[in-house]
Order: C-alpha cells, then structure tokens, then sequence
C-alpha cells in the first residue's frame, strides 16, 4: 500500500557587556514633544500561547505618555486571523491619570485548527494619538500550542488506497469535549493527518498524504467533504486531489480510522 521512503545546528551567541565608569547621560524631554495621548505599544510583535485557560479572550497591553485626563483611542484589527479573531470593543479607554490599558480581542478555542498560525495586527487608527516612538501597531501571532501524547494504536481502512493497517495515533487534550488528534505516518512516512472532536462533531481539513505522483503534478491530498463518528469509526468522506495542477482522482471515497 505504502512506499517506505538531523541535522542538528548549533547556534553560538557571543554577549559582549561593556562598563563604564562615566556618569550616565539623561535624556531630556520637551513639552512640545509630549502629545496630547501619547499612545504606543511596547514592542511591534507578540508571540501568544493560546489556552484553554483564556477563556476566549487575549489582552495586549497599549500604554501611553500624556495621562492629564481620559481618553478613548480607536483601534483596528486586521490580517487574516482577524476571522477568527475581533476586538471586544473598537476602543480603548483610559482613565485619568491612567499609564496603561488593555486591548481585548476576542475567539473561540473551538474554532482553532491544530498547528496553525493565526497573524493579526491591532493598529492606532487616530495618528494624533501615536507617541512620537511611533510604535502605532502590533502584529499578534497566535497559536494552540498541543501537547500530543500516544493513544494507543486503532486501525485504518482506506477505501482510495483499498487497504486497512494497524495506525497508531496521539491525542492532545484540550477540554473534556474538545481533543486534537495526529496519525503518525498515515499514508506516507513523515506524513500525518490531524484532525479535531469538539462535543462529538469530528472536523478534518485537506491535508498532504505524502505521496508525490509527479513532478509536474506534485502531491496527492486527502480532501475530507464530509464526516461523521459511529462509535469508535471516525469517518471522512474524501476526494483525493493534485493541488499544484488542480486536478482530482475520480468520486468521493470513504476514509475511516477506527479508535483504539
């Protein structure tokens, strides 16, 4: 059915710490250099861990340098994470004699695919509002982080290749409804399929089965269209299809991996 088919680096990095003994040199600030908000991010980008322990929600810190009274600064969201990810509110607000603040945006952990980057950017849209260190937008790269840990060992029937092998699988927990699971080189080696059970609905996205049928053709994907769970069988109605020179295998076949 199947064709069988490390290079460590070492990085070295050099920190050189330079003393001195002269007094140290203070800025000065202008009073027509302070805004009249003074609004900035602390870095251009955030790398986030999402958790089930969110609670749907991400909190990015926005601070700013004239506190004299309340303001609201408008924000916006955009990338193509913004999909799954929105703003609580198009605003941030700060009290008087307030420093920071926090943006919240919004998602649904059910919605997230396994071993996927979701890239965002939250952005001052009022640019009379900006500091002058100009750091006016931050670009957020979410994602789940999982945990995968052995399963144990199902079994998996093909009705494309038309040939059933024992399949180990992984699963990562994520809640008592909603888990991610991996098959280790399921149709190729080096080559997984991942999919998702949230409160008993199975979801299976278009994957690379390892199989290159051609150069000019390139790889073959599993293209789940539908699915379904019957006890212990997990089951995706699939095409198989050649993305690179789109195109697609006869009829729809049914894919099933059944638990252990």
């Amino acid at each position: 059915m199947k064709n069988l088919r490390y290079i460590t680096s070492i990085a070295l990095l050099f920190i050189l710490v330079v003393s001195c003994n002269k007094d140290a040199v203070m800025p000065t600030i202008n009073k027509s250099d302070i805004g009249p908000v003074d609004a900035a991010f602390r870095s251009t980008i955030l790398v986030y861990g999402l958790s089930q322990t969110d609670n749907g929600k991400i909190n990015v810190l926005i601070n700013r340098g004239n506190t004299a009274a309340a303001v609201s600064v408008p924000i916006t969201i955009s990338g193509t994470g913004a999909t799954l990810f929105t703003l609580q509110s198009s605003t941030v607000n700060f009290a008087a004699g307030e420093g920071s603040a926090y943006i919240q945006v919004n998602y649904n952990i059910s919605a997230v695919a396994p071993a996927t980057k979701y890239t965002f950017k939250l952005t001052i849209a009022d640019d009379t509002m900006v500091s002058k260190s100009l750091v006016k937008e931050i670009t957020v790269e979410a994602m789940l982080p999982l945990i995968f840990t052995a399963f144990g060992s199902g079994s998996y029937n093909s009705e494309f290749y038309g040939d059933i092998w024992p399949q180990p699988v992984l699963r990562a927990n994520i809640s008592s409804t909603l888990n991610f699971y991996r098959l280790t080189n399921c149709y190729e080696p080096g080559y997984h399929i991942e999919f998702k059970v949230d409160n008993g609905v199975l979801t299976c996205a278009q994957q690379n089965t390892g199989w290159l049928y051609s150069a000019a053709y390139g790889f073959v994907f599993v293209s789940p269209q539908t699915t379904e769970i019957s006890g212990k069988q997990h089951i995706w109605y699939s095409r198989f299809v050649l993305p690179t020179a789109g195109l697609a295998f006869g009829g729809t076949f049914k894919e099933m991996f059944i638990m252990p």
